[in-house]
Order: structure tokens, then C-alpha cells, then sequence
């Protein structure tokens, strides 16, 4: 099977395993991730209702309710009736309660209505404010009427119960001008009355399900967010793939973007403290094996701060008293030499390829146990050159002479020579950068390195945010001036007097 079958197999695995669909941790960490989001959203959803809600004309409804009765021809004439025709009634009596809620909408309903209050407005007008009910299971008709003023409302709801009752207790089974008396007997039970309070708008009950909207909706588009997000944007995205340990976080800040490393140049700042804390972990983590001490740094793809972060370690090393070679193998891009403001004409290309010495290739830097070797120029094929046996000969070698060897290497969706290293003993060390790393090139390195059996060492963040000081924090970090006029970065401890000032 070769490399692209084996990333089909790997691409349909994660398919499958992706068939459990979306947990409540996946929801509650896109909410985590997107909070701000999903509280806009939620605002706007609760703005909205309350707009609609509190914009809206109170509406005030008025209820009257009448029975409907069978009369039966044996009970006009005074005899008594028999059980047949008390279910026949029955019968008929349901049949036409079915067609009071369009009969109560008529104009020979409403115009009579219209008249008799002396109302400006249409019959159809009226309509749409009046609705006919029969709770079921029984011979009632409730007649509703909505209106901005409650005692209007009432009116309106009597008068049209009244006019429904003459139309079907009379005017409807007349014929011909011969009154027939009517099989149908509607009485008023409940009168309608002027509501104390609005029917709507119902503040409560739009209130709560504004809220629940929002938080649902919220949620939704959170979630849909996170799964437009291409990137990383925490520890936890790159752990959900990467299966190792994150030893160490550098935050984004200009201090790492200069010409020597921080431990240098700002030895007392919150920079230097968080390499001194990666490389406390770095060494806590790696096993007691051979090649163990050569930590290979890579990334997943460029511009996510490998570079930055190899210089870094190895001067923390170095400031440690160990004795520390970093060795530039991005021959592709060689970014050692500059980071360092150094001369990286002459390197591991020379070195390799038995041009030169390793006293010429190799120099000295900040203190007499730091050592670079910087990548020097390409003159042959970077994957056969760094796959060669006189490059394995040389790990070997410098594992041998010295404490830790940090070596900066190509991302490794440009080449997958951190994999050839790390195959060899060599431990790997993953830098991922927070909103540049893209997931899916994530994916494929972890695939990569899961085929080839690697297990990184650790994970180390780069560009995280700046967390801000707590107010009863111990420490905190600032500015002084020395005898030349020049600001350093020192670290200052808060006396209790200062804090409760």
C-alpha cells in the first residue's frame, strides 16, 4: 500500500469514527471557543423581542359563551321524546356547531353588529378580530373578540353572539316567509366582560422564549462557526488531534521578533519566563534513551514561529549550563542565522558534505556552552542530503558531546524530513501556532506521524494571547531605566502594603 492509498484508509477511518455525530462537548467547547458569539447572539435575539414585544398595541380579549341545545318537535307540542330522537338531535346539534366559526364571520352576523355599536370599519375588518370555538365534547360556542380597548371588546363580543343566536334560532330556517320554529336553541351562559389585563402581547412568556431562542440559537451559531474556523485557536484543538502533552505556551509579542532571543535581550520579561518554563518541561518529559537528547522542532506549516521557538530553547538550555548545539536542517529556508544575527553562509551543507571542518561550521554564541550550526547554502538535493548516512553519523556524534541538540527542521507539509529525524530516536517536538495552523494540514501531520509510528514529545503553542495580570498577583513585570538611558523589562514583587493601596 503506498503513502496516498494509506491517507485514503486514514481519511475513511476518521469518516467513520466521525459517524457518532456532534457530543455536548463539542457543542459546550464551540460555545467555550466562540462565548462572545453566542452572547451577540443571544443579545440580539433578546433586543429583538423586546422591540416587538413593547412596540405592539395591547390587545384585549373578551370572551361570551352560549349553549346549544336540541328542540325537538315532541317538545314544542309538550310530549315527551324518545331516546332515537334525543340522539338524532344530538347529532345534528354537533353538525352545526361546526359551522358557527365561518357562520360568526358572515355579513349577516356582523354587519348588524357594526350597525347597532355604530363601529367604523368593514365586515371584513371585523373578521379577523372575531373567532368561534367548541371546546370538545361538548355543546358550548365560545365567541372571542380581540380589540385595543377592553370595554369595546366586550361589547362587540355580546353583540355578536347575540346576532349569531337570532341567525340561527330564526332568520336561517325561515321559508318563504313561513316561520318554521328552529331544531336549535342557543342560550347565553357567560356573558362577555371587560378584561382587567392584555391578552398580548404576553411580556413573560415572549421574554422566556426569547431567551430560550437566543441560547439555542447561540449555540447553532457558535457551533457553525467553529466548523467554518480553518484554524486553531486553542491548546484543545491541536490536543484533539495530536495526542501529546502541551509543555509550553509563547504568547504574541514583539519581543520575539528581534535580532537575539529574549532571555537575552529581556531576561527579567514574562517572554523569557514562558521559554524557561518550556524548557523545565522539555527536560522533565524526555526519556532516558539514546538519541533522547536531540529534540527535532518542526511545524505543521510555515509562519507558525518553529524557528523563534528552537532559538529560544536552546538559549534557555544554555542559560541552564547545559551544553547546547543548535543545528539550522531547514536547508530549504534557513531562518537560524538570522534569528541570531549571525553568519550562516558556512553550515551543516559544508559540514555534511566534508567541505569544511566542524570547527569552521560550527560557532560559538552568547556563552562558551552555545553552539550553532546554521543550515550554510543548499548545493544538493535537501532530502537526500539530510537522509544521508554522514547526517545520521553526525547525531550521532554531537548526542554524544553535548547536553541537548535542538534542531530546526522544514515544516512538515514541506517535507517530512522532522519524521526521518525522529524515526532514527531523536525526540519530536510539535509547534503549532494559534490562528495560523490549519486544522486540516493538522490532521494529515497527525496522520503522517501515526503511520510512521512518531509520537511527539510534546506540543508547544505559539501566539497565544496575552493573559492580563491579576490584581492580587505576586508578581508583576515593567520598565526601568539603567545608567544609559536604555528601558530593560524587570520583574518587581507587590508588597502588601502596595496591594491594598
Amino acid at each position: 500500500m503506498n503513502k496516498e492509498e494509506r491517507s485514503i484508509a486514514v481519511d475513511e477511518a476518521e469518516q467513520v469514527q466521525d459517524g457518532n455525530g456532534v457530543t455536548i462537548l463539542d457543542l459546550f467547547n464551540a460555545v467555550r471557543k466562540h462565548v462572545i458569539t453566542a452572547v451577540v447572539t443571544l443579545v440580539i435575539v433578546m433586543v429583538a423581542i423586546c422591540a416587538y414585544t413593547f412596540t405592539r398595541t395591547p390587545q384585549y380579549t373578551a370572551t361570551s359563551e352560549f349553549l346549544a341545545t336540541y328542540r325537538s318537535s315532541a317538545a314544542a307540542s309538550g310530549a315527551s321524546s324518545n331516546a332515537s330522537e334525543l340522539s338524532s338531535g344530538a347529532n345534528y346539534i354537533n353538525s352545526q356547531i361546526q359551522t358557527y366559526p365561518q357562520l360568526v364571520k358572515t355579513e349577516s352576523v356582523l354587519q348588524p353588529v357594526i350597525d347597532d355599536l355604530g363601529l367604523d370599519t368593514t365586515v371584513k375588518e371585523l373578521a379577523e378580530s372575531v373567532t368561534a370555538s367548541n371546546p370538545d365534547g361538548t355543546m358550548l360556542v365560545d365567541i372571542s373578540v380581540n380589540d385595543p380597548d377592553p370595554k369595546q371588546a366586550s361589547s362587540i363580543a355580546n353583540s355578536v353572539a347575540e346576532n349569531l343566536r337570532k341567525q340561527v334560532t330564526s332568520t336561517i330556517y325561515s321559508d318563504e316567509g313561513d316561520k318554521i320554529i328552529s331544531p336549535v336553541n342557543l342560550t347565553v351562559v357567560q356573558q362577555a366582560y371587560a378584561p382587567a389585563s392584555p391578552s398580548s402581547p404576553n411580556v413573560k412568556l415572549n421574554l422566556a422564549a426569547g431567551l430560550a431562542v437566543g441560547v439555542i440559537l447561540g449555540i447553532v451559531v457558535a457551533f457553525i462557526k467553529d466548523l467554518l474556523d480553518t484554524r486553531v485557536r486553542r491548546d484543545s484543538d491541536v490536543t484533539a488531534v495530536i495526542d501529546a502533552p502541551v509543555l509550553g505556551s509563547l504568547s504574541r509579542n514583539e519581543a520575539y521578533a528581534g535580532t537575539s532571543p529574549v532571555i537575552i535581550s529581556r531576561p527579567a520579561s514574562r517572554e523569557a519566563e514562558e521559554i524557561r518554563r518550556l524548557r523545565t518541561n522539555v527536560m522533565f518529559v524526555l526519556p532516558d534513551e539514546p538519541l533522547s537528547n536531540v529534540i527535532v522542532v518542526t511545524s505543521t506549516g510555515p509562519s507558525e514561529g518553529k524557528t523563534t521557538l528552537s532559538v529560544n530553547l536552546a538559549t534557555a538550555f544554555a542559560e541552564n549550563g547545559s551544553k547546547v548545539l543548535l543545528i539550522d536542517a531547514d536547508v530549504r529556508n534557513p531562518s537560524v542565522s538570522k534569528a541570531l544575527g549571525i553568519e550562516g553562509a558556512v553550515g551543516l551543507t559544508h559540514l555534511i558534505t566534508n567541505r569544511v571542518s566542524s570547527h569552521d561550521a560550527i560557532q560559538r554564541y552568547w556563552k562558551p556552552n552555545f553552539h550553532v550550526l546554521p543550515a550554510g547554502k543548499q548545493t544538493m538535493n535537501p532530502s537526500i542530503l539530510l537522509n544521508s548516512r554522514a547526517m545520521k553519523a553526525l547525531v550521532e556524534q554531537v548526542s554524544g558531546a553535548y547536553d541537548y541538540v535542538i534542531i530546526d527542521t522544514a515544516p512538515m507539509q514541506v517535507a517530512n524530513d522532522a519524521a526521518v529525524f525522529a524515526k532514527e530516536g531523536p525526540e519530536l517536538l510539535l509547534v503549532a501556532g494559534l490562528g495560523v495552523t490549519e486544522k486540516k494540514l493538522l490532521r494529515q501531520t497527525g496522520h503522517e506521524l501515526s503511520t510512521l509510528s512518531i509520537d511527539p514529545v510534546g506540543l508547544a503553542m505559539n501566539y497565544g494571547e496575552t493573559e492580563k495580570p491579576q490584581k492580587g498577583g505576586y508578581y508583576y513585570y515593567g520598565d526601568e531605566s539603567d545608567d544609559n538611558g536604555k528601558k530593560r523589562q524587570i520583574q518587581h514583587k507587590k508588597s502588601e502594603k502596595t496591594k491594598k493601596d
